[in-house]
């Protein structure tokens, strides 16, 4: 029992020098600079007017579609960098493991997954 309590009392200062040698300090503690903004995909998608002509502008959405830089679409849309294609889910329902698998293989990996759930439209329906 006595063993039990010395090692127990030994972990602490175990767990504090394994975390020093795992996380050494550099010799010259310089910080880089971020690089994160200068890659950034969402560069590439711009939502706001004025945009240059190689990036995608979505202008306007719909319930069944967008239009980016001007072209109409119908149906869902997968963004990967500038590039636009056909995503097959139309509803939220017919998000399956097997639709979500094309990121499995789309590259550059996409950072951002946006969802509309629209409501329907209601103007036609009948009030009773």
């Amino acid at each position: 029992m006595g063993m039990r309590v010395r090692a127990m009392g030994a972990l602490p200062s175990l767990i504090r020098s394994l975390q020093k040698e795992a996380h050494p300090k550099p010799a010259n503690p310089q910080s880089l600079p971020s690089l994160r903004r200068a890659f950034s995909l969402y560069d590439q998608i711009n939502l706001i007017d004025n945009v240059p002509s190689d990036q995608l502008r979505f202008q306007r959405y719909t319930d069944t579609g967008f239009t980016v830089n001007g072209v109409d679409y119908e149906g869902s849309l997968l963004c990967v960098g500038n590039m636009l294609m056909s995503w097959a889910p139309n509803k939220f329902s017919q998000i399956t493991t097997d639709s979500l698998s094309i990121f499995r293989t789309v590259r550059p990996v996409p950072v951002l997954l946006a969802l509309s759930n629209a409501l329907p439209n209601t103007s036609n329906v009948e009030s009773k």
